[in-house]
């Protein structure tokens, strides 16, 4: 193989292999704000379903928010 194809292609898979790196660490990134809303979220529902003397379940109900049984 030619010294000059192969640098190109190992430069090519050192290229890709940082881009799939930097697209990990965004969905990691994506994903811990998703769970920080949403721990933040039912805190809140937890709250409100305390005040209105009703369990978190109810107040999934009253708001029609998915339930996980």
């Amino acid at each position: 193989m030619n010294n000059s194809k192969y640098q190109q292609n190992t430069t090519q898979e050192i290229i890709n292999e940082a881009d799939l790196q930097k697209q990990k660490q965004k969905h990691l990134q994506l994903l811990h704000k998703y769970n920080n809303l949403k721990d933040a979220t039912q805190t809140v529902l937890g709250a409100l379903a305390q005040a209105k003397g009703l369990t978190v379940k109810d107040i999934h109900k009253m708001y029609n928010l998915p339930s996980h049984d």
